[in-house]
């Protein structure tokens, strides 16, 4: 898939999170008033234009007391029957102080706002958005009860916790509205008013209450659906698991996103436990987080150690028990250790994502990028949950993100597949109409012909014979690795042997390479034959030529341990160039054939020699190149020398070999050799060596001047 198609579905995503994350209108307001000492200054705000307003700043805070409006006796301004202390909403107890004492996460409180308006807005309607507060609330506006959730206590037996956000409609009455709410907590460890209220008209708290609540129906159902389609794709082609992995994985996260934000769980199941609702909110992101590790070793699994996977798999199943054996008045508390080991998670897949990138594997560039993004949102999260920066809850956008980006990567990896089948698919058809061509060419040409219809029958009879030969051995060579493919495929489908199913995966993939190899051979063969091969000849300095291959190939034949050497022979021409008149690739591609297979079939500690000699003269028109390349390998049985040459052929050391090639590459060698009116044979004695000789005719530069 190209970079362009990339980027233009990584442009779609982010201008549909942009309109549907909610509160991007709200963006660019400038800054608002913040309440000091329990009071809150609106009378130049305008709820129909100014949109909704945050109640953050200083409220009066009681500790230790549940009081109710009435409490508060006489008018709004009289002395309240309690020395107030003040508190910063939002933000927990934890880290704040009242009357000199440092407070806990843990106890019960009483805030109280008080909010001035214009007179003019007297009697309009206006909505409260009450978010999380950790546990339990009584809220009261304007001294009648609003809403409540849970059960306030003063102690853990007292309580019964309940957290999630929701409006709060009333009626402005004068210029000044009261907001008094009781929270308790003992259950879990942040406690307190630790996000904003949002106060406006009422019209204008419902579009923003839908649009965080569509925003995230449209994430859930986002993660689901992918997270449900990838776990079919594993149950039918279960030998590859990172299907099931990256399922299991946007399942995770999508049950993360119905526990938090909205809370849309409320909504579908209203009587559900507390308890409940948290321990599945931390049990959902560990395994997500878990499936993240599996995943990305299912996808490169030599990027990432076994180890390293293994240790992230063990910690995660451990802390998985203890938030499953503890309530949640011991497991939040660990919430900070989880954040560490999850950022340490991420930050490890993203260095396996670097490595597959610089070893070019497949789809690691668009994984890179898309844990970077995930990896920047959770650390957001992390910042946010710990109430350092008051961002929001983005995590959510990075698992859409995510789980995007990789669904786009596993589609191409599937489709790849799939055009590497039809693209051999077409190369053995094209072969096969080429090979029909060339059929129906030479039966014309033997129609056309004036020889007798015994020549004619003797020459058809001939074509009929190679060409069934040269089927036979086309069935024979593609049958195999065929056979061989079809066992291990089988043997991975009936769950045969299951701990050797990788091993079986590769040598599947060997074998589709050897067939893509023998392919390729025999349509480069066909188009010899068939004179479709176009030859850029030019006149070469003969001896500068071998001797820059020379050079090219020496480093990395002596790397593996080889002894290589260049001889040259060449007689003196007068000072003048031995001239050969040759396509410079083709050539090239013959000698490396010829060092390739003198390397392969040659032990570490023998040696190689390229030699260039010239022989004939002048002046009876035979002057010629000679190129031998020479080996101390294991030689070439007797049996076997007259057909090194033929299609298909391998001897005994071949069959030996397990980097056997198909049989056709000194066939090539010869057809190109052919074709510069040279000649190509080989010399051999088994268990000494060989020595293949090539010819090739030449001339002498009389001006001194030859292309290199």
């Amino acid at each position: 898939m190209r970079k362009s198609t990339y980027r233009l579905y990584v442009l779609c995503l982010s201008c549909v999170l942009f309109l549907l994350f909610p509160g991007s209108s709200a963006l660019g307001k400038g800054i608002q008033p913040e309440a000091v000492k329990g009071i809150l200054d609106l009378s130049a705000w305008n709820g129909e234009h100014d949109g909704l307003k945050n109640l953050d700043g200083e409220w009066e805070f009681y500790w230790n007391h549940l009081l109710t409006p009435a409490d508060f006796t006489g008018s709004l301004d009289s002395a309240a029957p309690y020395a107030p202390a003040y508190a910063l909403v939002p933000k927990v107890w934890e880290g704040q102080e009242s009357g000199g004492q440092a407070l806990s996460n843990q106890g019960y409180a009483t805030y109280r706002l008080r909010i001035h308006t214009a007179a003019a807005d007297n009697g309009t309607s206006m909505a409260l958005y009450v978010p999380s507060v950790a546990t339990a609330y009584q809220l009261w506006i304007n001294g009648e009860l609003a809403a409540a959730n849970g059960k306030v206590g003063t102690s853990k037996e007292t309580m019964d916790p309940a957290n999630f956000p929701k409006p709060v409609f009333f009626h402005l009455q004068g210029s000044e509205t009261e907001i008094v709410i009781q929270v308790s907590n003992f259950v879990q460890r942040k406690g307190g008013l630790w996000e904003s209220f949002r106060m406006g008209v009422s019209k204008d708290v419902m579009v923003s209450r839908e649009k965080e609540i569509a925003f995230q129906l449209l994430m859930i159902g986002s993660l689901f659906t992918m997270g449900l389609y990838h776990i079919g794709l594993f149950l039918a082609r279960r030998k590859d698991k990172s299907p099931l992995f990256f399922g299991c994985f946007a399942l995770g996260m999508g049950f993360r996103a119905m526990v938090t934000g909205p809370t849309l769980i409320t909504y579908l199941f209203p009587h559900i436990a507390w308890e409940f609702q948290v321990h599945l909110e931390y049990l959902s992101v560990v395994v997500a987080l878990l499936m993240l590790i599996m995943f990305s070793y299912s996808r490169y699994p030599g990027e990432m150690h076994r180890k390293v996977r293994d240790w992230f798999v063990l910690a995660l199943a451990a802390y998985s028990l203890f938030v499953l054996l503890t309530p949640a008045s011991i497991y939040t508390y660990s919430m900070l250790a989880f954040q560490v080991v999850s950022v340490l998670a991420i930050c490890y897949v993203i260095y396996v994502s670097i490595r597959a990138y610089l070893r070019k594997r497949e789809g690691a560039s668009l994984n890179m990028a898309a844990v970077l993004v995930l990896l920047v949102l959770v650390l957001n999260d992390i910042l946010f949950y710990n109430h350092i920066v008051a961002t929001g809850d983005l995590m959510q956008l990075g698992m859409v993100f995510y789980v995007f980006m990789e669904s786009v990567n596993l589609s191409h990896q599937f489709s790849k597949s799939f055009a590497r089948v039809e693209s051999m698919s077409a190369q053995l058809l094209e072969w096969n109409e080429l090979l029909e061509v060339k059929v129906e060419e030479r039966t014309e040409a033997l129609e056309q012909s004036n020889t007798s219809i015994q020549a004619i029958n003797q020459e058809l009879v001939k074509m009929e014979q190679s060409r069934r030969h040269l089927l036979s051995n086309i069935s024979h060579e593609l049958g195999t690795p065929l056979t061989l493919i079809q066992g291990y495929v089988k043997a991975v489908l009936d769950r045969i042997d299951e701990d050797n199913h990788d091993r079986y995966l590769r040598l599947t993939y060997e074998k589709t390479v050897i067939l893509d190899r023998i392919i390729s051979d025999l349509f480069e063969l066909s188009k010899f034959e068939s004179g479709k091969i176009r030859f850029d000849c030019q006149a070469v300095d003969a001896v500068a030529f071998f001797r820059s291959l020379f050079d090219k190939l020496e480093l990395p034949i002596k790397q593996e341990g080889h002894s290589f050497a260049y001889i040259d022979k060449a007689d003196s021409l007068a000072d003048k160039q031995l001239i050969v008149w040759i396509d410079v690739v083709r050539i090239e591609q013959v000698v490396m054939n010829l060092l390739f297979n003198a390397q392969k079939f040659t032990s570490v500690s023998g040696s190689i020699h390229l030699i260039i000699e010239n022989y004939g003269s002048l002046e009876k028109g035979n002057l010629g190149l000679r190129v031998k390349v020479s080996d101390t390998g294991n030689g070439i049985d007797d049996d076997d020398l007259p057909f090194v040459f033929d299609r298909f052929y391998r001897g005994r050391e071949s069959h030996k070999s397990r980097s056997a090639g198909t049989g056709l590459g000194l066939a090539i060698c010869k057809e190109i050799i052919e074709h510069h009116g040279g000649t190509i044979d080989v010399e051999s004695k088994a268990g000494i060596g060989s020595t293949f000789t090539i010819t090739l005719p030449a001339m002498v530069d009389m001006e001194g001047e030859a292309d290199v």
